[in-house]
């Protein structure tokens, strides 16, 4: 399906959910990617629906989230703190939200160590899309919490027995204070000449800042989930910067300069 197919259908999708909450229900979609997210955000935002959307993934930083959109009734009592909305969006979206957004455990035997990609492998081989679940946040060497939709939930909890060459067992789990999103990075410093995207990719990736550029022109550079090809964007940390085929990359800061003059690159690779 082409991304024309693809643009239209996620709007008919959003349509019809903002037709179910403006007649009185909550309404959600499942689990959108972070560029997804940025898009329902902005036509909500031009719809004069800011507040009336919340998004949640099962963890405060989940990346594939639901998006639930809120009846008038509701949005009305909501308070502007974060965490009194969150309180009350629980109370109120408990029914949808233990639907919407399950979380199971996927624990190994412990015979060998288990990495993200097994567990997404194990999942994909059964048959499951890759969004139609959320986030896979492995929680040390054997085990790894999968958020997704309930029915996703009890399937995999039944026909989930190997990841890997490994037995595991799921089961049901409620997050709580030891949990951990899984992600892990690795620190970047450098010094660039400006904090135009094609010098910035050149550091992240090790590249010269003709092929950086090449890359960029190419269409394989996102920044923040939506891709850029103009090579003298600045950029404005904190940010995320996606190289395909080298990675994804969080520009944390620029950090004063150099005697140079050049500036000091402070960011961190997802690994």
């Amino acid at each position: 399906m082409g991304s024309g197919n693809s643009r239209d259908l996620f709007e008919a999708r959003l349509e019809d959910a903002i037709r179910r909450s403006s007649a009185g229900s909550v309404a959600y979609i499942p689990f959108l990617t972070m560029r997804e997210r940025r898009r329902a955000e902005h036509l909500l935002n031009v719809r004069g629906m800011r507040g009336a959307y919340w998004f949640w993934g099962g963890h405060y930083n989940a990346e594939m989230a639901c998006l639930f959109l809120l009846p008038e009734y509701l949005v009305a009592i909501l308070p502007a703190d974060d965490l009194e909305r969150y309180a009350i969006l629980k109370e109120y979206l408990a029914e949808e939200m233990a639907d919407a957004v399950m979380s199971v455990s996927i624990k190994g035997s412990g015979f060998r160590k288990l990495s993200h990609r097994d567990y997404l492998g194990a999942v994909l081989g059964l048959g499951i899309e890759r969004d139609a679940i959320g986030d896979i946040a492995v929680q040390g060497d054997h085990e790894a919490i999968l958020f997704c939709p309930r029915t996703i939930g009890a399937f995999l909890m039944a026909e989930l027995t190997k990841v890997g060459s490994d037995t595991v067992h799921c089961r049901e789990c409620i997050i709580d204070e030891t949990f951990t999103d899984g992600k892990q990075y690795r620190p970047i410093s450098d010094t660039v000449a400006s904090a135009r995207l094609d010098c910035v990719v050149a550091a992240l990736c090790n590249l010269s800042r003709e092929a950086a550029q090449c890359a960029v022109r190419s269409g394989l550079v996102e920044v923040d989930f939506e891709s850029e090809q103009r090579v003298d964007v600045v950029l404005e940390p904190p940010i995320t910067v996606s190289v395909r085929g080298y990675g994804r990359f969080v520009l944390r800061s620029f950090d004063g300069e150099t005697r140079k003059g050049r500036l000091r690159l402070r960011a961190d690779q997802l690994i």
